[in-house]
């Protein structure tokens, strides 16, 4: 007979009653052991983890008398010595330490929400936690430093000691499902050898993809997965700023806590306001939805009236340029020209003529703060930017070349709306000379989190430069940067993330286990990884090959765009146990896990994060733009 000593039994129930393996709850540990004998297992669990949970020092009879015990995050234990302090996770991650969990040494699990404590006395870990770099494999080998999670007591080898939590590895979102299913079928197992789970035993995620690899998409799901997201974005991530303002929160952290939940990132930032409010604008030409005018109107109003979000100092070089986060003086010409290109659509669909100055204002500041050839500094703070001799001139006159897509094709479009909306030679002579330096670059160009992110972001440029002027050169230009993006896609419709020439890279993987975790870092450890970035490049794809088909004509296009956005609506998040995630889309999602998984070495963005401009604005509006049969570039 198996035993759970807990208020409900926890995840463990569920999944016994799943494969209706026989067990009983019991209030205690004295419960229990009243009928418990040799040869059974009893699972004592830390029901308020993270504070540890006494045990009755009846354990050590029971464990002489044959029976074998599970303790999950014990405050004291007989034999084991545990240091007082219990810190908060950070870049630590669960890894196998031997091949005993029916998993490989070195295999990496992320056990989120798992708060470390240090265990003095020398114990044989089974699973630690640790520092470690791979994407399911820890690549470098362990590292000294380890924290055990899981080994047996080293006086009676019938007693398994849990340092963390793992009875709630559903609620908490435990991942890779398949290798978690060896290490919870192990402890199952040791407890009682008889009790019959499959080699594989499978739960419902707790947060999990709508729909399976397989399963068909319709017109009606693109337009639920629209209107999802929707109600994600006004549900979870707007707030109202003194009553008349409103703001949208960047989304949310990726940092996943002891029962599945993950908290706000809460500064407002100035590219995010003006991405979201298009999806807003798009409803209501959709919809009719007063709210979502409402929304739209509330969110450029504040971005462009208030200083927390843009340069209102006249006397600045910077004037009308949208700030990075809120309070924060620096200006990027990509984040800046993403958000007016959301702007300029709102405005267009909202029929409301007052952004059209700020709109303009910031056009003409970012073209006036970039060199001569057409690339612009991809940050520029006021007023450290200008100092030291660097007025506005020197920016204005300089030879600059940055040939990383990252940071300047959008910029690149942003010049081709400048020439839609006003005519001035000059926005289009900028975005032309730099295209032309970029694309004779081509395919070896300077890369941020991954090769495949540049390769994407080129598709916007080069469809509208189509627009503008539909010549052989041109279209070469487009086929074969669409050509590279066909080339990274998968069966399923995801788009591979990959890494270029290391030397050319500013956020590569981390190359020891002593770098996971401390800067920006891309979502793979190494090419071949299955896995596709939402914030970084497959947002930028679908928006991309829609306007490609649109400019170009190209059936081929229209067919890698169907094929993306229909793995899009599949992999669009679903929760009842969090719900204010529903309907979003995280950055990392692994093809074959089928499930949001990756390396989340980034210190800032990892695997798990959602971000409401970048990824959850650009999957969704395209989503609109299609359902409209009609492209950004006609309706701006």
């Amino acid at each position: 007979m198996l035993y759970l000593v807990s208020k409900d039994g926890g995840d463990f129930a569920v999944l016994l009653k799943k494969y209706g393996v026989e067990f009983k709850v019991a209030a205690t540990l004295a419960h229990a052991l009243r009928t418990a004998k040799a040869g059974d297992g009893v699972a004592v669990l830390c029901d308020e983890y993270p504070a540890p949970r006494r045990i009755s020092a009846n354990w050590k009879a029971a464990a002489q008398n044959g029976v074998r015990l599970f303790l999950e995050f014990p405050r004291t234990l007989d034999g084991v010595e545990f240091a007082t302090g219990i810190s908060e996770p950070g870049f630590e991650r669960t890894v196998t330490t031997d091949n005993n969990c029916g998993l490989e040494k070195c295999t990496i699990l992320a056990q989120h929400g798992a708060y470390l404590r240090e265990v003095k006395t020398p114990v044989t870990p089974l699973l630690a936690q640790a520092r470690v770099a791979g994407y399911r494999t820890a690549v470098f080998g362990l590292p000294e430093k380890m924290f055990p999670v899981l080994f047996r007591h080293p006086q009676y080898p019938s007693v398994l000691v849990a340092n963390a939590n793992f009875s709630k590895f559903i609620t908490a979102r435990f991942t890779p499902q398949p290798d978690w299913a060896k290490v919870i079928r192990f402890i199952i197992s040791f407890l009682a050898p008889d009790a019959g789970l499959p080699k594989n035993p499978q739960w419902t995620m707790a947060v999990r993809p709508v729909k399976s690899a397989g399963e068909s998409i319709s017109a009606a799901d693109e337009l639920a997965a629209f209107k999802r997201n929707v109600e994600f974005i006004s549900g979870a991530l707007l707030a109202n700023y003194h009553n008349t303002g409103l703001l949208i929160d960047e989304g949310y952290s990726a940092k996943i806590d002891h029962l599945g939940r993950q908290m706000r990132r809460q500064l407002t930032r100035g590219d995010c306001t003006g991405e979201v409010a298009m999806v807003f604008a798009l409803d209501y030409k959709m919809t009719g939805n007063i709210q979502s005018r409402d929304f739209a109107i509330r969110l450029l109003d504040f971005l462009f009236t208030s200083d927390t979000l843009i340069c209102l100092d006249k006397k600045s070089p910077v004037y009308g340029q949208l700030k990075f986060f809120e309070h924060t003086p620096a200006y990027y010409g990509d984040d800046n020209f993403r958000a007016i290109i959301g702007a300029a659509l709102s405005a267009k669909l909202l029929g409301v003529k007052r952004w059209n100055k700020p709109i303009l204002r910031n056009l003409h500041s970012v073209l006036n703060t970039t060199g001569k050839l057409g690339f612009r500094r991809d940050r520029l703070d006021w007023p450290s930017s200008f100092s030291d001799g660097k007025d506005l001139a020197f920016y204005q006159n300089e030879d600059f070349v940055l040939l990383r897509p990252h940071a300047q094709a959008y910029l690149f479009s942003g010049f081709m709306l400048g020439w839609k909306l006003t005519g001035e030679q000059k926005f289009l002579d900028y975005a032309k000379s730099a295209i032309a330096i970029m694309m004779k670059a081509y395919p070896k160009v300077h890369w941020t989190n991954g090769l495949s992110q540049e390769i994407a972001r080129m598709l916007l440029p080069l469809a509208w430069l189509l627009r503008i002027e539909d010549t052989p050169e041109h279209r070469e230009w487009l086929d074969r940067v669409a050509a590279d993006v066909e080339k990274l896609s998968q069966p399923c419709g995801a788009i591979a993330e990959t890494m270029g020439d290391l030397s050319m890279g500013d956020y590569p993987s981390p190359q020891s286990n002593e770098a996971y975790g401390t800067t920006e870092a891309a979502l793979i450890q190494e090419n071949g990884d299955p896995a596709c970035d939402l914030l970084y490049t497959t947002n930028y794809a679908m928006i991309g090959l829609h306007e490609a088909a649109a400019a170009s004509g190209s059936a081929k296009y229209a067919q890698m765009a169907d094929k993306l956005a229909k793995f899009l609506c599949r992999i669009q998040v679903k929760s009842e146990q969090q719900p204010y995630l529903d309907g979003a889309w995280m950055r990392g999602f692994d093809w074959n896990l089928w499930d949001y998984y990756g390396s989340s070495a980034d210190a800032g963005w990892g695997a798990w994060c959602i971000e409401s401009g970048w990824t959850n604005n650009w999957i969704a509006a395209t989503l609109a733009l299609r359902k409209l049969n009609r492209s950004l570039w006609e309706m701006l």
